[in-house]
């Protein structure tokens, strides 16, 4: 965070005239990026009284296209919130309950193996007090590695987790999984009668005005962000990923129109199921259903961050400003430097 507030107190010096906020923000855009090795990225900033997008770098090095505001990310668990969504739109009408048991909402899958299974509830998923242990295990990996056209792209994931012992008990702690959503997401095809993408097609994508995101992405689309390690090009196991756990490869715009329509406009989800979704869990203050919780000198903050092999995203609402910060990429940052820590400073101290 040092080089951050340095760059901050640089870049701003004294309180400076609102028309150069976008000036200010791609500023520290361009140095973020640069600092943490990244090719490219998106930064968006929405509110009552500002609307800016920045954009910086390249979105594929083979071409050396570079990043507009139209370039799409794979953002990874921050489509958690849009699998999250749509269960509870599921709940609001009567489909599914909190309180049922997930053996019997998934019982077309092989789950005798994986822990915890027989005595969850479909809330455990939702705030990670389950106890499954998540699928993407030693084995998981090397499988991708090798053969990542072979893996499953459904519930049949949590063959991964058989045999692992269980985080914990439970309803009785938090342990971050991601076989809950995977979980989730099978459950919300089963509950609709199709498959989770078009779930979130209809009860999400569509509803919010997402027109530039889809579940799972073509490689040929030439409007995709490529994902880079030290190997190189490692988009294509993203783009496949279809799972509830991280379903979506969108823009910062739709992201933008999917945080306004879910938190701000109500129209994803009724006022009550909101509040319901925003209240902290029994076992981590951090942690709503499907969100990540906060309070900060800005304000109290809700929303997600994803991280995979080539992509990062950070999406965070504040709903007391009514304003959307998102941050999309396609690398992985060499520290834990969060840039919207930046952003808010520079946005919010006005």
């Amino acid at each position: 965070m040092l080089r951050l507030t340095l760059a901050i107190a640089l870049l701003l010096g004294s309180a400076a005239p609102s028309a150069h906020a976008a000036d200010r923000l791609q500023r520290l855009l361009d140095r973020f990026l640069a600092e943490e090795e990244l090719d490219g990225g998106v930064l968006l900033v929405s509110g009552p009284d500002i609307r800016r997008v920045v954009v910086s770098g390249i979105a594929d090095r083979r071409g050396e296209r570079p990043v507009t505001e139209e370039t799409r990310f794979y953002v990874a668990s921050v489509g958690k919130m849009a699998t999250a969504a749509a269960v509870l739109q599921q709940v609001e009408e009567g489909l599914l309950s909190l309180d049922q048991q997930v053996r019997h909402l998934a019982p077309d899958l092989p789950l005798g193996k994986v822990a915890n299974v027989n005595r969850a509830q479909l809330v455990h998923l939702l705030d990670h007090s389950s106890g499954i242990p998540d699928y993407i295990t030693d084995a998981y990996e090397e499988d991708e590695a090798a053969k990542p056209e072979r893996l499953p792209r459904n519930g049949a994931l949590l063959a991964y987790a058989a045999g692992e012992e269980a985080t914990g008990p439970v309803g009785g702690h938090y342990e971050y999984s991601n076989s809950n959503y995977v979980l989730l997401g099978h459950i919300a095809g089963l509950r609709d009668g199709v498959p989770f993408a078009q779930v979130l097609r209809n009860r999400v994508i569509d509803r919010a005005g997402m027109g530039s995101t889809t579940v799972g992405a073509d490689p040929r689309d030439r409007s995709l962000a490529h994902g880079y390690t030290e190997d190189g090009d490692v988009s294509r196991r993203s783009w496949a990923a279809t799972t509830g756990d991280g379903p979506l490869v969108t823009t910062a715009g739709d992201l933008e129109r999917f945080v306004f329509a879910l938190f701000r406009d109500n129209r994803l989800l009724k006022p009550e199921t909101v509040r319901r979704m925003m209240t902290p869990s029994e076992n981590e203050e951090g942690q709503g259903l499907g969100v990540a919780l906060w309070k900060d000198r800005w304000g109290r903050g809700v929303g997600h961050d994803g991280r995979y092999d080539g992509f990062e995203a950070d999406v965070r609402y504040y709903p007391g400003r009514r304003t959307a910060l998102i941050f999309l990429t396609n690398g992985n940052q060499q520290s834990d430097e969060a840039l919207l820590d930046a952003v808010a400073e520079e946005v919010f101290r006005r």
